[in-house]
């Protein structure tokens, strides 16, 4: 649709007709000129329109790839976080073992020397009470 033409000639002859003074009705055509000029067409809003809705796409898609850059870094960086953790829980469970394993061979000895101790004093106690036993009979 074009823009909508003006005939300024023509509504100046018209309130010449109505009987308005010269001046005024030349005034009043002014004004109704530059009001129709300043007016916005169809096609000019819908280009208007058009541009505005690119420049919000373009900004939008702008911002999608923004947004999935920070995600991928951030999912990036979490994996890097859960190896660390990983790599830190595994070499405190090798700790941990090694510990464990030094507790039981530790525990291990314990229970030798505690076993040879009661071996020992089993002995002691068969010698001495075969030794009250052999006075008692003899005497």
């Amino acid at each position: 649709m074009a823009a909508t033409a003006f005939d300024t000639l023509d509504a100046a002859r018209r309130l010449k007709a109505a009987g308005i003074e010269v001046e005024h009705a030349e005034a009043i055509v002014e004004i109704m000129g530059q009001s129709v000029n300043q007016l916005v067409t169809r096609e000019h809003f819908s280009k208007e329109l058009g541009l505005t809705r690119e420049h919000f796409d373009s900004k939008l898609q702008r911002t999608r790839e923004h947004l999935d850059s920070k995600l991928q870094r951030t999912r990036e960086h979490l994996d890097a976080v859960q190896v660390e953790l990983n790599a830190r829980i595994d070499t405190s469970f090798a700790k941990l073992g090694g510990r464990i394993d030094a507790l039981e061979a530790n525990m291990s000895r314990m229970l030798l020397v505690s076993l040879g101790v009661m071996i020992a004093a089993i002995a002691l106690a068969t010698t001495i009470l075969g030794m009250v036993l052999n006075r008692g009979g003899g005497a």
